[in-house]
């Protein structure tokens, strides 16, 4: 027996000739019983009206769905190819099939249904809400390359950081994730909002033997241009506050693979036996193998209480010197061509300056309470994972 035919029968026993009051349904009406065929139409209006709101409850806390849905920004970058592999290397998430749906910002790249167009400079919702219907979980990895600058020689890095790619920078990550939340809020569906930040959030200080662990609850306020950047792309995210959906907000190290990213393009400066220490050496870097990167986010997928910012790192972060020595050893070459800090700041300007001089010791504290086990703990077993694990 469900409530509203209990609700019936518990009211039919008070019916009396006399007016019981003022009932307002769903559609609107207005009814004011004064006998039995009255009252009578009244309880199918609250029959009706109850099953609605119960069938709309369903659609958000019944039966649980046979397929987990995922739909990602950033997909054919590092990190997007290598969460993919970890997915169709699980096959099953929370006991589901996995459905992904590439989020594009072209729309002539949205080729068939698992693709989805999302404008990232809207100034409202970044796509119709109604397109994340039935989706589980948003990854949120898009943003303009930190590393690269503007122009045909963009890609050689060198002095990065003009005023016209710092902007560029920002607005990629801001306006894009504030747009993309408002969907994600305005969809009104039970979503797990996963957003990629950074662990430059926490400053690039982290020098010397005696430089302190970063943990989540580190100072964040501090000056330097990634710091700002990450308080701003992860305040973007506040746009989906709801109570239905849980945001994560992941601070992620260099992800090491020779695919692409940090690793990918000092490969091959260290095989041809060029590689050395940069600067001091003291500089500590916080690293995570692109397995453990995109095991994370699965994690994350499958522990509702785990929320907020989540350091993405090994838990043995190295100097500069230390991941140098360990990737000579890695691919068996020699490590002696250092890369004096003068130069670093004439070729690479600011982004030298805070990236490859500057460093950072950050710890995943929430991470490891939350049961999540590293395969690449230190930076030996994570180069040797990016050099010799298959392609991911």
């Amino acid at each position: 027996m469900n409530f509203a035919t209990t609700l019936r029968g518990s009211l039919a026993l008070s019916v009396t000739a006399k007016p019981v009051g003022r009932f307002f349904p769903k559609n609107n009406l207005c009814l004011e019983p004064t006998g039995k065929n009255q009252v009578a139409s009244m309880l199918k209006s609250m029959e009706n009206a109850f099953s609605t709101i119960t069938a709309d409850a369903g659609n958000k806390l019944g039966p649980k769905k046979s397929t987990y849905t995922i739909a990602i920004t950033g997909a054919s970058g590092l990190y997007g190819r290598a969460i993919q592999n970890e997915l169709l290397s699980r096959e099953t998430i929370d006991g589901r099939s996995v459905r992904v749906l590439k989020m594009v910002r072209d729309p002539d790249q949205v080729k068939n249904d698992g693709d989805l167009y999302w404008d990232p400079n809207a100034e409202g919702a970044a796509l119709d809400p109604a397109q994340l219907r039935g989706v589980d979980a948003v990854v949120h990895l898009a943003g303009e390359n930190v590393s690269t600058g503007m122009g045909p020689l963009g890609f050689l890095g060198l002095r990065p950081w003009s005023d016209e790619k710092k902007a560029l920078i920002v607005s990629s990550r801001e306006k894009a994730t504030r747009a993309l939340a408002t969907a994600i809020k305005e969809s009104s569906e039970n979503i797990t909002f996963i957003s990629a930040s950074g662990v430059g959030i926490y400053g690039d200080d982290f020098i010397g033997a005696n430089a302190e662990f970063a943990t989540e609850s580190s100072d964040t306020n501090k000056k330097n241009f990634l710091a700002e950047v990450g308080r701003k792309w992860e305040g973007a995210t506040s746009a989906a506050v709801s109570p239905l959906v849980r945001i994560v907000n992941l601070r992620i190290s260099p992800i090491l693979s020779k695919s692409g990213g940090m690793l990918g393009k000092l490969y091959p400066v260290f095989f041809l036996g060029g590689g050395g220490i940069v600067g001091s050496g003291e500089q500590y870097l916080s690293f995570v193998s692109a397995r453990d990167a995109a095991r994370v986010v699965v994690h994350a997928m499958e522990n509702p209480d785990l929320k907020g910012p989540v350091n993405v790192a090994a838990p043995k972060p190295c100097t500069n010197a230390e991941f140098t020595s360990a990737f000579g050893k890695v691919i068996k070459r020699p490590t002696i061509l250092p890369l004096p800090a003068f130069a670093v700041k004439i070729m690479f300007g600011e982004m030298g300056d805070e990236m490859l001089l500057g460093g950072v010791r950050a710890i995943p504290d929430k991470l490891e309470k939350s049961g999540y086990q590293f395969l690449h703990p230190t930076i030996e077993s994570a180069l040797n994972s990016a050099i010799n694990e298959e392609e991911i």
